[in-house]
């Protein structure tokens, strides 16, 4: 499967890497522009391609890693998505100083983003650990849970599929905006470390 993602930071990366384990490709952007990605790209190998956010977001399945102070800016600029899967991997931090989080009263980040991308299919997972936390040592016969939100069933189930194919156990925790709610920072799964014993 060809994956785009939004943002070469710390998540994109690390997502990448584990992509490009389980036999994915992807191609990684950043507001800066490929040429800024060589050394990223050199050490994911063959199976990763630099390229304009643009172009990341013309995959059928794309990741938004962008920090959240530039999601506003960034998302209203990318083509129509026609339906195609945008993974919402954000949290709703302000910056990374004092780690100040923005306040959304009774709205949710990730409703926020289905606006700001009116025709994707979103969906909301691998926000709820710091990302390296996901890929940690499982003791034998377990594996670890991402939890995941959305309102489009089939979105739901490729998504699924890709969270299995990287080493971890999908849980469905709900539509887009009950279910990210719970996800997003302050909610009941947010920072909830979860394993699954294999084949229960």
């Amino acid at each position: 499967m060809n994956i785009g993602i939004l943002g070469a930071a710390t998540v994109g990366e690390a997502l990448a890497v584990e992509f490009i384990r389980a036999g994915h490709e992807v191609l990684i952007s950043n507001r800066r522009g490929p040429g800024s990605l060589s050394l990223l790209i050199h050490r994911l190998g063959p199976k990763a391609k630099a390229v304009t956010l643009e172009q990341a977001a013309g995959c059928p399945l794309v990741i938004l890693a962008i920090p959240w102070v530039g999601v506003k800016e960034a998302l209203p600029k990318l083509p129509k998505w026609e339906g195609r899967i945008l993974i919402d991997a954000t949290n709703t931090f302000l910056n990374y100083v004092d780690f100040a989080v923005d306040q959304l009263g009774e709205d949710s980040g990730s409703e926020i983003v289905a606006r700001l991308a009116p025709d994707a299919k979103v969906v909301k997972t691998f926000n709820t650990l710091p990302i390296s936390g996901f890929f940690n040592a499982v003791p034998e016969g377990h594996t670890r849970v991402a939890f995941l939100a959305g309102d489009d069933v089939q979105a739901k189930a490729s998504v699924a599929a890709l969270i299995k194919s990287i080493g971890l156990t999908p849980m469905d925790v709900g539509a887009l905006g009950s279910g990210g709610r719970l996800m997003q920072l302050g909610g009941v799964f947010s920072g909830a470390e979860l394993l699954k014993v294999n084949d229960r």
